[in-house]
């Protein structure tokens, strides 16, 4: 069966009696500010939206009870890093068994922002202080969502064109590792202004750096794709001649100046799951605010 189901405004059920896994469990939640209930193995949960945390020892038990039910068990065979993430996923973007597209965007600087978009929905963010860890993230994340997935995913990473060392930094060390991938595409983003949008997190649970907000930013523009064989020529010739490039795609400057909330308002409904990032880009666009 090929679930798809979104979670968000459905409870999540922690079904376990295992204490190691329920206070590792609860933490991560807490940390996520994701919302969750505690319930006990003979309880029947009847809706058929739900999604269930358990272990893979404990999971006979709660097939008994909730056959409707979306079960994601934890086994010892796997990472609880990759479990959290995979958590994650069913909760923000609908539980899939395979997911398709994978997007980083990259902001670099003293503080690199990184936002992470699972088929076309914002998944997680970090402010990570050096560019290996960038690399780290989106290594972890394409190995988590592409490990038992028998179709190859797409991959798509966006970096600013701020910062040259780190660029390039970037570009190599993901070359090195993914360097017989195919759908993996690399693109050059301008940064124009992409620092200057007003966004107010005020009542929000979560309170994300700017760098986060500029990196999606990024990820709403066009860019020019890179490859093994062109990226340092391109990286050379378009750092030169940016500010002049035919080629140049972003959010108009003499719009922008005036509509940088409504940009805002934009790029928290995305992280808040209300827009994919496409439907982002066309509400943009509609609004003459993206070339």
């Amino acid at each position: 069966m090929n679930y798809n189901i979104k979670l968000r405004n459905s409870p999540l059920y922690i079904l376990t009696e295992d204490l190691s896994f329920f206070y590792r469990i609860n933490k991560e939640l807490n940390k996520l500010k994701i919302p969750f209930k505690i319930l006990n193995l003979n309880k029947i949960i009847t809706r058929h939206s739900n999604l269930i945390l358990t272990t893979s020892a404990e999971l006979k038990f709660v097939k008994g009870n909730n056959n409707e039910s979306i079960i994601l068990a934890y086994s010892s065979d796997e990472t609880f890093d990759n479990y959290i993430i995979k958590v994650l996923a069913a909760v923000r973007i609908g539980y899939k068994h395979y997911y398709s597209n994978l997007l980083f965007s990259v902001d670099p600087g003293k503080r690199t922002g990184l936002m992470i978009f699972l088929d076309d929905f914002y998944l997680y963010s970090y402010c990570c202080f050096k560019p290996a860890e960038v690399i780290y993230n989106i290594i972890r994340y394409i190995e988590c969502f592409q490990k038992e997935n028998p179709n190859p995913m797409n991959i798509s990473i966006k970096l600013g064109n701020g910062v040259y060392s780190i660029i390039r930094y970037l570009i190599e060390k993901i070359y090195q590792v993914y360097e017989k991938r195919k759908n993996l595409e690399i693109l050059l983003i301008d940064e124009f202004r992409s620092s200057k949008i007003k966004i107010s997190q005020k009542k929000k649970p979560y309170k994300l750096s700017k760098d986060e907000f500029s990196a999606l930013i990024l990820a709403l523009r066009s860019g020019i794709e890179v490859d093994q064989d062109n990226y340092l020529t391109i990286l050379n010739q378009y750092g030169r001649n940016w500010q002049n490039g035919e080629e140049r795609i972003l959010l108009k400057s003499e719009k922008l100046k005036n509509h940088t909330s409504v940009v805002g308002e934009i790029a928290l409904k995305i992280v808040d799951g209300e827009l994919s990032l496409n439907s982002a880009s066309e509400e943009l666009k509609r609004l003459n605010l993206l070339k």
